[in-house]
């Protein structure tokens, strides 16, 4: 129950487990708007690529120094950058979040542990709403631990593409003003 201090009320169990998993499904968007713009992110390094790459081709092979180094760092920080964004995208196996939903009703890699909808009815039907409860809270706090995640590797993967933006800009200068 959620004890609201200020008014000195108690609010039921339903009403908490409503509250959870609208918890749960903000959590859950916040995944998503990560993931997506990791994609994002993936699209604009496949543009600066695709630009970059038949100028690279149709000039030849006769670069200046600061041109190859500029080429060079461009996509080092392209390849860091789609590398950083799939790890956003990319599901990953975390063994302490496991455990943390180990019988847990709200989870689907538990869900399917009853083997067949039967078992998974009695399943729900014999945890009491507290357990229930307690269950759909675990699941909140790994959902929150796999957005943590994703938004430190879409942080990074941000930094690194717009660094890649950067040397793009100085690649195509170097290119057309034939430095």
């Amino acid at each position: 129950m959620i004890l609201d201090k200020r008014e000195n009320t108690r609010t039921d169990i339903n009403n908490d487990i409503g509250i959870a998993f609208n918890i749960l499904t903000y959590n859950q968007g916040l995944i998503q708007f990560a993931d997506g713009k990791a994609n994002a992110l993936l699209l604009i390094n496949s543009i600066f690529i695709a630009s970059l790459a038949p100028f690279i081709d149709s000039s030849g092979k006769d670069f200046s120094k600061l041109a190859t180094v500029a080429i060079f760092v461009f996509f080092i920080f392209s390849i860091v950058s789609i590398l950083a964004s799939l790890s956003v995208i990319s599901t990953r196996k975390i063994t302490e979040l496991e455990k943390e939903n180990n019988g847990n009703l709200v989870f689907f890699g538990e869900i399917v542990k009853s083997n067949n909808p039967e078992g998974y009815i009695h399943d729900f039907h014999s945890t009491g709403i507290r357990n229930f409860h307690e269950s759909l809270l675990k699941n909140i706090f790994v959902i929150s631990k796999i957005a943590s995640s994703k938004y430190s590797m879409y942080g990074f993967a941000q930094m690194t593409t717009f660094t890649s933006c950067i040397t793009w800009i100085i690649n195509m200068v170097i290119i057309f003003g034939k430095f």
